[in-house]
Parts: C-alpha cells; sequence; structure tokens
C-alpha cells in the first residue's frame, strides 16, 4: 500500500517508524482522500496482511488509516495484543492532537481573519463599506450564504435592513420590521443566539429567506445599549455550532465599534460646528465692561456681564431715543446657554423694534414692557420667561421712569439715601396680558441707580452663603461720591471676595448710572 504523505502528516510517520523499532510490529499510516477512504477500508479489513487498523480523524475528517502488519521475525508474535493495545492507544494520541490542530488552526485563521477584518473597516471613509467588509467575513468564517444587519431606531421599536452581503441572490425578509412583531429579534437581545430551521417547520420560519433551510440571530449591543441585529443564513439545513455563534457575536461586536466611533465622530463634527456658531452669537453679545455706553455727558453708566457658558441669557441694552432721552432694558432669561440666549434674543429684538418707533410709545414703559410680554408669550415655550427692567432717563426734564417685570429690585440712591426701587408686575411670557405699572423717579446730581441679575445676588460663597443685595449695599455706603465705574469695581471686586472657592455656575450681569457729568 503506498504511502504518500502531506508535508504536516509527516510526524505521524516518524511516530510509526519509532513504534516499530520499540515493539517490532510494523506501525504504518496511510493518508486518504475522501474518494479513495472506502476502498482503502476494504483492504484494510479483508487482506491477510494487515492484522489491525483504526482511522485517524481530526474531528472534522478521516485523515488516514493507521494498521499493523505482521512482524519479520515470529518470535515477536507472542506481542500481539500488546502492540494492538500499544497501537491503540498512539493511534488515540494522534488523532487528538491532530483534532486540537485542526482546532488551532481554525480559531488562528478566525483570529487573524479578525483582525483583518478590525484594521480594514478601521481604514474606511464609509460607514456602509465598513459594515460590509465585516458580513463578508462573518460569510467567511461560517460558510453561510448570506447575511444582514438590522439597525434598530432610536425609539427601540423598529429594525431597518441597512447592509446586505450575499454569495447567492436571496432575498432577505421583512426589511423593516417592528422590533414587537418580531420573537426571534427580540429574543436575540436576551439570548446568545437564535437559530431557526425550515425543517423545525416552526412559526419563526417566515423570517428564513426563500430557498434557505437554517438562520441564525444574534445581537449587535455595546455598553451604551443595542444597535440592531445581524442575521447569517444558509440554504443547506445544518447543525449550527456555538462555533458559528461565536463568530456572528464576534462580528457584531465591530459592528457595535464601528457604529460608536461613527455616533462619536458626528458628535464630535456637531460639537466643533456648535462651538463655531456659539463664538459667532457670542461676538454679538460681548461680556465685558461697558463705559460711557449712552455717549451723552449729562450721566454716566458702566456694565459688567460675564456668562457662565459661551452664551447666556443677560441683557444690558441702552438704546439712545433723542439728544436728552435714553431708554434702558436690564433683564435676565430663564435657564441658561442657548435656550436662554435664544430667550434673551427674542426680547431684545422686540426691544429694538418697539424703540424704533414714534419717541412716545418708546417712552411709555408700561406699554413697552406689555407689548414685550405678549410678544415673548407667543414665541417662547411655556418654560421660558425672563425678568426686566425697562427705564427710560430723560435729562432735561431730570427724571427717570421705568416699569419692573419681576427684576430683582434694583438700588436707587438719591441724595445719598439707599433706597430699593419698587417691581411693577410678574415675569415676561408667563400669560399673554398682564397689566404693568410705571414709576416716575427726580434725578440729582449725584443720584445712582444700580441694577443686577440673580446671578450677582444669588451668588455663592464656599460657605453656602449667598451675596445677596447686602453685599451691594455695603459697598454702596462708602462709595455714594465715586464715578458709576468705581462703583462698579467696587461691587464686583467685593462679589469676586465672596466667591472664592465658591459656585461660580450662573451669568453675571451688573450695571451702575450716575446722574453726573462724566467730567464732574
Amino acid at each position: 500500500m503506498e504511502q504518500t504523505l502531506t508535508q504536516p502528516l509527516e510526524w505521524i510517520h516518524s511516530v510509526c517508524d519509532q513504534f516499530t523499532e520499540i515493539t517490532g510490529w510494523p506501525l504504518l499510516f496511510t493518508p486518504s482522500k475522501p474518494e479513495e477512504r472506502k476502498l482503502l477500508e476494504e483492504e484494510l479489513s479483508e487482506s491477510d496482511k494487515y492484522c489491525w487498523y483504526e482511522s485517524i480523524e481530526d474531528g472534522n475528517q478521516c485523515l488516514g488509516y493507521l494498521y499493523l502488519t505482521l512482524p519479520e521475525e515470529s518470535t515477536n508474535d507472542y506481542l500481539f495484543v500488546t502492540a494492538r493495545k500499544f497501537a491503540e492507544l498512539v493511534g488515540s494520541l494522534i488523532s487528538r492532537i491532530e483534532t486540537m490542530n485542526a482546532s488551532l488552526e481554525v480559531k488562528n485563521k478566525e483570529v487573524t481573519t479578525l483582525m483583518d477584518v478590525g484594521l480594514s473597516s478601521a481604514k474606511q471613509d464609509g460607514l456602509q463599506d465598513a459594515l460590509q467588509k465585516l458580513l463578508e467575513a462573518a460569510l467567511q468564517l461560517t460558510g453561510l450564504r448570506t447575511a444582514g444587519f438590522f439597525l434598530l431606531s432610536s425609539d427601540s421599536n423598529q429594525l431597518s435592513l441597512r447592509v446586505q452581503s450575499s454569495l447567492t441572490h436571496f432575498e432577505i425578509p421583512f426589511h423593516r420590521r417592528k422590533l414587537s412583531e418580531s420573537p426571534p429579534d427580540m429574543e436575540a437581545f436576551t439570548d446568545e443566539g437564535v437559530v431557526i430551521s425550515r425543517q423545525d417547520a416552526t412559526e419563526q420560519s417566515e423570517w428564513l429567506p426563500e430557498g434557505c433551510l437554517t438562520g441564525i440571530c444574534v445581537s449587535v449591543q455595546s455598553d451604551t445599549g443595542p444597535f440592531g441585529t445581524l442575521w447569517a443564513f444558509d440554504r443547506r439545513a445544518r447543525q449550527v455550532k456555538d462555533r458559528d455563534i461565536h463568530v456572528l457575536k464576534s462580528i457584531g461586536a465591530q459592528i457595535s465599534t464601528i457604529l460608536e466611533r461613527t455616533v462619536l465622530l458626528k458628535e464630535s463634527q456637531n460639537q466643533i460646528r456648535l462651538k463655531k456658531e456659539l463664538k459667532v452669537i457670542s461676538e454679538s453679545f460681548p461680556a465685558e465692561l461697558v463705559r460711557d455706553s449712552t455717549q451723552d455727558r449729562e450721566f454716566q453708566a458702566a456694565v459688567q456681564t460675564i456668562s457662565h457658558h459661551e452664551v447666556g441669557g443677560d441683557l444690558c441694552e441702552f438704546i439712545k431715543l433723542s439728544p436728552h432721552v435714553t431708554c434702558f432694558a436690564l433683564g435676565d432669561a430663564s435657564g441658561d446657554s442657548i435656550p436662554a440666549a435664544v430667550v434673551m434674543a427674542s426680547v431684545r429684538g422686540a426691544l429694538h423694534t418697539l424703540t424704533e418707533g414714534p419717541i412716545e410709545q418708546a417712552k411709555d414703559t408700561r406699554f413697552v414692557i406689555s407689548r414685550i410680554n405678549t410678544s415673548l408669550y407667543h414665541t417662547s415655550l411655556p418654560h421660558q420667561f425672563m425678568s426686566m427692567i425697562y427705564g427710560v432717563i430723560d435729562t432735561r426734564n431730570r427724571t427717570f421712569t421705568y416699569t419692573n417685570a419681576g427684576h430683582p429690585a434694583p438700588f436707587w440712591v438719591h441724595k445719598g439715601k439707599i433706597n430699593n426701587l419698587m417691581s411693577h408686575g410678574m415675569l415676561l411670557g408667563v400669560t399673554e396680558a398682564n397689566d404693568y405699572d410705571y414709576s416716575v423717579m427726580p434725578l440729582c446730581t449725584n443720584d445712582m441707580i444700580v441694577g443686577f441679575s440673580d446671578g450677582i445676588s444669588e451668588a455663592m460663597s464656599s460657605e453656602r452663603k449667598m451675596f445677596r443685595s447686602d453685599g451691594i449695599m455695603k459697598v454702596l455706603e462708602s462709595h455714594t461720591e465715586d464715578t458709576a465705574e468705581v462703583v462698579l469695581e467696587g461691587i464686583w471686586s467685593k462679589l469676586q471676595e465672596h466667591l472664592e472657592g465658591g459656585h461660580d455656575g450662573d451669568d453675571r450681569t451688573l450695571m451702575v448710572i450716575k446722574f453726573a457729568r462724566n467730567d464732574d
């Protein structure tokens, strides 16, 4: 019998030679191809030359046959039973070694393929191409014929076929399916994998493509949540092994990694875009010290605004109506960052529209506040509102008229005495129509108005104490004769001392108006 050994099986021939040398009984090995196996087995069983034989398996197929022939010296005949048992032991060990080698070769191939696919998909510019590569790898490693990935919608209610890889033209059914109406998909999220066989004639067979007898479904999910399901099909009725499930789960893990990376990349791009847009918006509302903002030599004004985020909801605006009449608005929108900035921008737009009309209309603080309230009510969400003071300074008539819609009461320093200005109604945007009142204050030289947002009065120290209006009043008591800028800097400095080590999480606006000429 001719012994043609392939390179990986030469070691068996070496073992046989050592066996023969030790026992005196010739042990031989002949490899066999599938089509040669029957003839070889018949020869071994019928010929008198062979006294024992056994097939060598690698767990998947027969590699050949190990067999004993009669020894050249008949004196060794008495060792037949021993030689046979020894040969059985050797044959069993060879089969186990070849099974382990075959398993290791498969695992190495799987690892190499998965690594190659992982590196390849990581370099793919397109998500579709990366997913296609992974599905092709799943088919290559399992021997299945068709694979498809179903993406779960953001509301976790519907699955949609996003990618299909196929060596045939099978049509995967139900491209769009509700998760609640697809038992295999739902089961895959709780089990390792779902196997469907058309031969079992189960109701789940309708999820198999026409012409396919076997289907496997595994979940695709990560620590952050589910992404969808991975399906693979075969036209044969095959016994699905744990290895097939393991391979598909490994492919599913790589799919989830790619999807997470894609989401993070999009989030990063969105953040970059948002940051650019916020920069443009923030440039329209600079947070800086404003000196002589009215350009009117008959009174001084200084403002400091700091936004906790790139943009905020605090408003402080001066608008000159005539050479001797200036109006201002000091406000604070609910919330913070972009939502607050949107409310503030809406009020700011309404303010400029109303003050561009007849001057008598703009001087009517009750009218302006009422109109802004109605506008905000119709353009904002129910939880969005704004506090605001709208005031008009008339240096010729020496009067200050204002309406306060729910804003923290400003300080009014009149003839050296510190008072609180009263409020006239609720916040803007809460109800469609509000009745607001107004107050008119006489102006004297060195009188001051000190307005602020709640980010000043509610600033929290490390001891959990608020700055409150008392902190402002203490500075005012010792700075009644100073300029608006010095007063503002004094209050701001005191605020920073209070905040040292404390919480700094709100927009802050401080406004000081002094009724004295800038050269006084």
